[in-house]
C-alpha cells in the first residue's frame, strides 16, 4: 500500500501542500482545513518540522463502532454510516482525524492520486 512520505531535507515549509489540500477537498484555500499539516519552525537556529498526515495505520478503521471507515488502497469514510462520535479522532496516533459537520474527515490521499504530492515544488512529499 502506498503512503505519503516527507523528506524534511527538501521541504521549504511553504505550506502549499495544505493550501492545495484545502482547496481541493474543502473548496477554499484555507490551510487550517487541510487534511495534512506540515509546520516548520526554528529552534536553536535550526529549522524543525512537525508533520501531521495520515500514515494509514488502520487504527481509525479498527475502532470505528459503525464500520464507516474502510481502508484498502486509501481510507474512505462512509458519511451515511458515520455518526460523528469522534472515536477515530481520539484513537488516531497522529491526531489527523477531524470531525466536521458531525462527520469524520480523514486524508484519503485524493483517492490514490494526492494533489499535495503533485503540487510540492521541491518534491519533498512523495507517495510510494
Amino acid at each position: 500500500m502506498k503512503k505519503l512520505k516527507l523528506d524534511k531535507s527538501k521541504c521549504l515549509g511553504c505550506k502549499l501542500c495544505a493550501a492545495v489540500c484545502s482547496a481541493y477537498k474543502e473548496g477554499a484555500y484555507q490551510p487550517s482545513c487541510a487534511r495534512l499539516a506540515i509546520e516548520s519552525y526554528y529552534e536553536d537556529g535550526d529549522i524543525k518540522y512537525h508533520d501531521a498526515y495520515c500514515i494509514l495505520c488502520g487504527i481509525c478503521e479498527k475502532n470505528c463502532p459503525t464500520g464507516a471507515i474502510t481502508m484498502d488502497e486509501y481510507i474512505l469514510v462512509d458519511v451515511e454510516k458515520c455518526i460523528g462520535c469522534g472515536t477515530c479522532q481520539k484513537k488516531c496516533p497522529k491526531k489527523v482525524v477531524s470531525i466536521r459537520n458531525n462527520k469524520s474527515v480523514i486524508c484519503d490521499t485524493c483517492l490514490g492520486d494526492p494533489n499535495c504530492v503533485k503540487t510540492c515544488p521541491q518534491q519533498a512529499l512523495t507517495f510510494e
